[in-house]
């Protein structure tokens, strides 16, 4: 790149590059030896995830049906309201994911439904469903 002086001097101007192009070949060269360096992979012993193995078994099933005239029914063998706790409190104990599906007959009673609701959930059930 040339730059024009005024016209009373005769000389001329001009940029070396010749310095600029050589600090630019150091770089490169310092850079081409340094980027192997950089890149080299890292050694790590990283954890491994295992599956577990252990076999998840279903919560214990409990039907009580709710039938009229005060008749209750725990899984088929008929029980009284005040058998229903005890037998409820051994079921949890044996398994707390017991599950107590509760069934009432179209014609039962409503203050049998919610006595056994009661006592179901004084024995410490905490999952009740409903049924049809």
């Amino acid at each position: 790149m040339a730059f024009s002086a005024p016209a009373s001097r005769s000389e001329l101007a001009e940029i070396n590059i010749t310095p600029l192009v050589d600090v630019m070949l150091v770089l490169l060269v310092i850079f081409m030896v340094t980027a192997p360096m950089l890149s080299r992979p890292i050694e790590a012993m990283l954890p491994q995830a295992t599956p577990p193995v252990t076999r998840i078994e279903p919560p214990n099933d409990l039907v009580l049906k709710v039938g009229m005239a005060g008749h209750y029914t725990l899984d088929d063998r008929p029980v009284t309201l005040s058998e229903l706790r005890a037998r409820l409190e051994d079921a949890r104990i044996a398994d707390p994911r017991t599950v107590l599906q509760v069934e009432a007959a179209d014609d039962a009673d409503y203050q049998q439904l919610v006595s056994a609701l009661a006592q179901a959930e004084a024995s410490g059930i905490g999952n009740i469903a409903m049924r049809n």
